[in-house]
């Protein structure tokens, strides 16, 4: 559910989401991944902290990996 989320706010189908994929490949800018953190919030309602992985949070960072730590949260917060 995550990737799909995170494929909706990029516009693309979700299988075209390898989790290779860095966010710089993505084009996935702060505006973009903070639009993506208020939907995900909102579809699971929960908060998601982004400092818990903010220095992890570079343009090098693996979508595979975002979405593991993101899930993570989710997870936790329910």
């Amino acid at each position: 559910m995550v990737k799909e989320i995170l494929a909706l706010r990029l516009r693309v189908a979700p299988d075209h989401l390898s989790d290779a994929l860095t966010l710089e490949d993505l084009g996935m800018d702060s505006l973009l991944l903070a639009e993506s953190l208020t939907a995900l919030e909102s579809r699971f309602d929960v908060v998601i902290d982004p400092l818990r992985f903010a220095e992890r949070l570079t343009p090098s960072l693996p979508l595979g990996d975002l979405i593991a730590e993101l899930a993570a949260q989710i997870g936790a917060a329910r």
